[in-house]
């Protein structure tokens, strides 16, 4: 058996503490979306919290190499998955973590949540542990997107406890704001997808549910851009401007050279 297949122990601080961490890009055939922008995330993360990294040399070869043992069809959408994981007891050292990449079929919601979301509000004590890192601590996201189906809904829109909203449990969120897009100013994971349809151009604001209600995006790797249908059961705005920009952006991760890295 590979060791990328071997048994992870049950006592490690992957299992025990979800002590992990993980990109997921889109895949169009042999093109990953987003791909550089996705590991300067890991590496930042990485950095920022003085672990150790993989490589951009590893991580390149362990995609390639999962993409060589299962290959695409020509433009075939798929998920593929990285994840930094510690099995090992002492989190300083390099020998403790392993890299693993799978590709995935990309989740029936995924797909027909690209026609638009019916979005739920999370309750308020329902926080992110770490909400600035792409964590395999991965709670709040599960349970935030379980309440979201029992109530009809396909995701989850995380609050602050002052009940201004942050983010999606798998996407981030903005308010158009009349062409001029609004993020929360902080407590969210910096979105790869958010800032590849923004470039730059947004503004920083608290989120209410009005500024929701009059146009908003949900952003996310298999998600890629799409609005918000209904916020709690009630419409929201849907902006010619805002649909049209959307779709252009979609059709540019598919498309646009710019957009992508082949593997």
């Amino acid at each position: 058996m590979s060791l990328e297949y071997a048994p992870v122990p049950f006592l490690s601080p992957a299992v025990q503490r979800g002590f992990g961490f993980f990109e997921t890009a889109l895949l169009a055939g042999r093109r990953a979306v987003l791909w550089e922008p996705h590991l300067d995330r890991m590496h930042r993360i990485l950095s920022g919290l003085d672990l150790p990294k993989p490589s951009r040399g590893r991580l390149d070869a362990a995609a390639k190499n999962a993409l060589d043992a299962s290959p695409a069809k020509l433009a075939e959408q798929r998920a593929l998955r990285l994840t930094w994981f510690a099995v090992g007891e002492d989190l300083d050292d390099p020998a403790s973590y392993r890299l693993e990449a799978h590709l995935m079929p990309i989740p029936e919601s995924r797909l027909a949540r690209r026609s638009g979301s019916h979005s739920v509000s999370l309750p308020l004590d329902l926080q992110r542990d770490t909400p600035g890192v792409k964590s395999t601590s991965y709670f709040a996201a599960i349970q935030g997107g379980r309440l979201a189906v029992k109530a009809g809904g396909d995701e989850g829109l995380f609050r602050s406890p002052d009940g201004n909203y942050l983010e999606g449990t798998t996407t981030g969120l903005a308010a158009w704001n009349g062409g001029t897009p609004l993020l929360a100013p902080k407590g969210v994971l910096p979105s790869v997808t958010a800032a590849a349809f923004f470039g730059g151009r947004s503004a920083s604001a608290p989120l209410k549910a009005e500024n929701l209600r009059e146009g908003s995006i949900l952003l996310g790797s298999l998600t890629m851009a799409t609005p918000i249908l209904t916020l709690d059961g009630a419409p929201c705005a849907r902006p010619p401007e805002m649909l049209a920009r959307i779709a252009e952006f979609n059709r540019r991760l598919l498309e646009d050279p710019a957009f992508g890295t082949e593997l």
